[in-house]
């Protein structure tokens, strides 16, 4: 082993000794190894020491090294000391219970049962946001609390069809229960008419219920009508059935007015009449023998 390692080692125990030592007050954070070997060798071994007190004595335990297995007990006899029975009731702080003055010790201390006020409230769940605001609760870890529940008290509205009155947002907290959100409601009547109606509640009420009228005599169920305008004479009106809007529609007619109509068929130049489209009011279609008149001219 190298003189280095030597040194180390040694000073390595010194350290582990002058530890010890001034832990237990015998040596100083300087001293060396040869104090520190002083120091030990006055430390004297005590053994075992085994000691016998009666009431009102007192033992000093020896200085030195015990090594574990002594005992120091109590025996009876002794002076005749005048000991105190006492009882305590627990508080919130904690008590030392200590003889009155004139006596020696204490016989007895009886602790009477924890007062009703103080009880167990480790079960406790509430908190300060599920009390009523400024009452005091006990927590479960047996701290006061004022309550942050608010108290609404009696919370009233009344809801209409206006825009952002509609619903409302009952607030967080208490409430009484004699507070009411309420709609006003409201009838109306109205009048089937050729245009589409909007029927909307006056302000600050709500519909409760609207009664439409039968539809009205002039405006009569068309949907069974199967005339065109070309089939009404030209120039007058009439209402019929708008297959494609499905409703009622004024129609004006196209049919051509032809009046009486006079014709000749003389079966040379004119062998037949064709009978123009549209409304006549009657008329003749005469035959003439054209081809005997032209014999005769002959």
């Amino acid at each position: 082993m190298s003189t280095q390692l030597e040194l180390t080692r040694l000073q390595t125990a010194r350290n582990k000794i002058r530890t010890w030592l001034v832990t237990v007050g015998l040596a100083t954070s300087t001293d060396k190894l040869d104090v520190l070997a002083t120091a030990i060798d006055g430390i004297t071994n005590q053994g075992a020491v085994d000691a016998n007190v009666q009431e009102g004595e007192t033992y000093t335990i020896p200085k030195g090294y015990h090594n574990g297995s002594g005992t120091v007990k109590g025996v009876a006899g002794g002076g005749n000391y005048n000991l105190q029975s006492k009882t305590v009731t627990p508080t919130k702080s904690q008590q030392n219970v200590a003889p009155d003055q004139g006596y020696y010790g204490l016989s007895a201390v009886t602790v009477n049962a924890i007062p009703e006020a103080y009880q167990d409230t480790s079960s406790v769940t509430a908190g300060a946001g599920d009390v009523r605001a400024n009452k005091i609760i006990v927590t479960a870890e047996g701290e006061q609390v004022a309550g942050t529940l608010a108290d609404n008290g009696s919370v009233n509205k009344t809801l209409d069809a206006a825009t952002g009155n509609q619903e409302y947002t009952i607030p967080s907290g208490i409430h009484s229960g004699s507070g009411k959100v309420k709609i006003v409601l409201e009838e109306k009547a109205a009048t089937p008419a050729a245009e589409a109606q909007d029927i909307t509640p006056s302000t600050g009420k709500v519909l409760g219920k609207v009664t439409v009228a039968a539809i009205p005599e002039k405006y009569a169920d068309t949907s069974d009508s199967t005339g065109t305008a070309a089939d009404i004479l030209d120039g007058k009106i009439v209402y019929g059935y708008d297959s494609t809007g499905k409703k009622a529609k004024k129609l004006t007619g196209t049919m051509a007015n032809n009046g009486a109509i006079a014709a000749t068929i003389d079966g040379l130049t004119v062998t037949s009449y064709e009978v123009p489209a549209g409304y006549t009011s009657g008329g003749t279609v005469s035959l003439t023998d054209a081809i005997e008149t032209a014999l005769a001219a002959i």
